[in-house]
């Protein structure tokens, strides 16, 4: 009987010294296991499956050259850019180790460089699409093609040889799309594995604390990445051209989805689905911390509303919103380098 009711203790979450290190560590295998298989093999496959669409949108418009498939394919361009910005919150592992990253969004692009390659005598096959440098193939190049500067493409101008090189683009895209869903997909290259068994028969990672830095380190450089980059670098040169999406002023949902992203790394979430995450278990120690993140978050990704108009016209009209916008993040982002990080050292010690 004794026995019986020691073991009955020893079940209590509070009845034993050590036990909250103990579901704390069943918590972090929870959340690495939820974060792979709630977060990020879907955020992936939405990529993969996206990008299908606006393939099949894009075949449509070369086929038949008119107003209603342009809008069609673009729709399915900015759709699938959704999808692929709102990853970029847990930018480690393959999407970064195989470059699947700039082959798919490498900017500013250069009209220059566009223009010169479509007037080249390269064949722009599929697999002349491959060698290309990451500027000319990708999400905005196919963005030129369709959008055109200033967004005023009509479907009228596109030409033979831009559909040539739509075509190639698109399927080139989509294939490093499937690459990148592959990667994590345990029927697969199974990156999730690596993720999951960190620390304990993994080989990606020597310990859980380095994937949760690797998380957290990927947070934070989204956020300095739209904030000191992506909305500085033309704000300072007081250039559009060297916004991200200039051709579709697509630059303001392309910032928030980023931010969105490390929304969704803290949460373990998206479309809905959402499992235990790394908000738990800051929030189960750090309650006050956990609520500035989660503050500083919906702050950041709020501030994007009082830029009234697309980048390319803010970084002239509206200067201050734009610096209150980089100002939210700057500060999410210090809050994730000065607390979040140190936090992670401190208690993920396995």
């Amino acid at each position: 009987m004794c026995f019986f009711v020691i073991g009955i203790a020893g079940c209590s979450k509070s009845s034993l010294p050590g036990t909250t290190t103990i579901v704390s560590s069943a918590l972090e295998g929870q959340v690495l296991t939820d974060f792979s298989n709630n977060l990020v093999n879907p955020n992936y496959q939405d990529i993969q499956a996206r990008a299908f669409v606006m393939n099949v949108a894009i075949d449509s418009l070369v086929a038949n050259t008119n107003t209603a498939n342009l809008v069609a394919a673009q729709t399915a361009w900015k759709n699938t850019r959704a999808a692929w910005e709102s990853c970029e919150g847990f930018l480690f592992g393959p999407v970064e180790d195989d470059s699947y990253d700039p082959d798919m969004d490498d900017w500013p692009v250069n009209k220059v460089d566009l223009d010169s390659l479509l007037a080249s005598s390269n064949p722009l096959t599929v697999s002349d699409i491959t060698p290309l440098q990451t500027t000319l193939k990708g999400f905005h190049a196919i963005e030129y093609i369709i959008f055109g500067v200033g967004s005023t493409r009509q479907a009228s101008q596109i030409t033979a040889r831009d559909k040539v090189y739509l075509t190639s683009l698109a399927q080139s895209l989509y294939n490093t799309t499937t690459d990148l869903r592959n990667s994590w997909d345990p029927a697969a290259g199974n990156f999730t594995a690596q993720v999951i068994n960190a620390g304990a028969g993994g080989t990606y990672f020597a310990s859980r604390q380095a994937v949760f830095l690797a998380l957290v380190g990927s947070m934070s450089d989204i956020c300095n990445e739209v904030a000191n980059e992506k909305m500085q670098t033309p704000f300072a040169a007081q250039d559009s051209t060297l916004d991200e999406s200039s051709f579709s002023h697509n630059s303001i949902n392309d910032f928030t989805n980023n931010i969105t992203g490390v929304q969704h790394a803290y949460f373990s979430e998206y479309k809905g689905a959402a499992g235990h995450s790394l908000h738990e278990l800051v929030a189960a120690k750090n309650a006050s911390l956990d609520a500035t993140i989660q503050s500083q978050i919906t702050t950041a990704i709020g501030s994007f509303k009082t830029i009234t108009v697309s980048y390319e016209q803010a970084i002239y009209t509206q200067k201050t919103q734009v610096k209150a916008v980089q100002a939210a993040i700057n500060t999410l982002q210090t809050t994730i380098e000065e607390q979040l990080v140190p936090f992670i050292k401190q208690n993920i010690k396995d």
